[in-house]
């Protein structure tokens, strides 16, 4: 029995050693070497340098976007949160340059439906478009206010500038006979001309959606903007 006790001390000393040993380590090692990153999501700078203890980690700023988070927060950091760094490590942080605003694209030459499309896609509201001679195709975009590069609130939107219908500006008809419809329209469009009205009507031995008649003859000048219409095969 007194054996037992003797071993069962021992035993208990050797935990109590390891588990002090452990502690002594972890005190004198790991915590002087290392350090777990806190979470900076919703601070600004100003306040992380107050938060974390100085010599663990240093903030640095690696870039500004928009984002959900008011303006001069951080809204993303790199090592995330309680990832285990070596002390004196840099943390980067992204900063919030606030809520609802946009950068406004160069849409400059993109046809109308298209930038109207991207801006609604967005929840950017358009608050006038207003039209003017250009060299450009009919419907492009000219400018927009605020100019491409401006950094705009998206409820407060922009206006845009398209290029009219200059009747003085005549464009050749392009011959689409015999193309798929999808191959007539891009054709058609890239003459600044439109598709009107398509019709069908039965081809034998020919596959459906080709072309076999337009509204107006190949080679033909007509003001930009005009609308084509087409005929293709069922």
């Amino acid at each position: 029995m007194k054996k037992f006790f003797i071993i069962f001390s021992y035993i208990l000393s050797f935990c109590l050693i390891m588990f002090f040993g452990i502690n002594i380590f972890l005190n004198n090692y790991f915590n002087n070497y290392f350090y777990k990153t806190p979470n900076l999501i919703g601070l600004t700078v100003e306040e992380t340098e107050k938060m974390i203890p100085k010599g663990t980690v240093v903030v640095a700023v690696a870039g500004k976007d928009y984002s959900n988070l008011p303006e001069g927060q951080i809204f993303m950091q790199e090592p995330v949160e309680n990832k285990v760094v070596k002390r004196g490590r840099t943390v980067k942080v992204w900063v919030s340059a606030g809520e609802n605003y946009f950068e406004v694209p160069d849409f400059y030459g993109q046809q109308l439906f298209e930038v109207r499309s991207l801006l609604e896609e967005k929840g950017i509201k358009i608050k006038e478009i207003s039209r003017t001679n250009s060299d450009l195709a009919y419907n492009c975009v000219i400018a927009t206010t605020p100019r491409a590069g401006s950094i705009v609130d998206m409820n407060e939107g922009i206006s845009i500038l398209v290029s009219s219908r200059a009747s003085s500006k005549t464009v050749r008809v392009p011959d689409v006979v015999g193309y798929t419809l999808n191959e007539a329209t891009a054709l058609i469009k890239s003459q600044s001309l439109f598709v009107g009205e398509i019709t069908k009507m039965e081809v034998p031995g020919l596959e459906s959606g080709i072309v076999v008649d337009t509204s107006i003859s190949a080679g033909s000048r007509v003001s930009a903007g005009s609308n084509i219409n087409l005929v293709i095969s069922k």
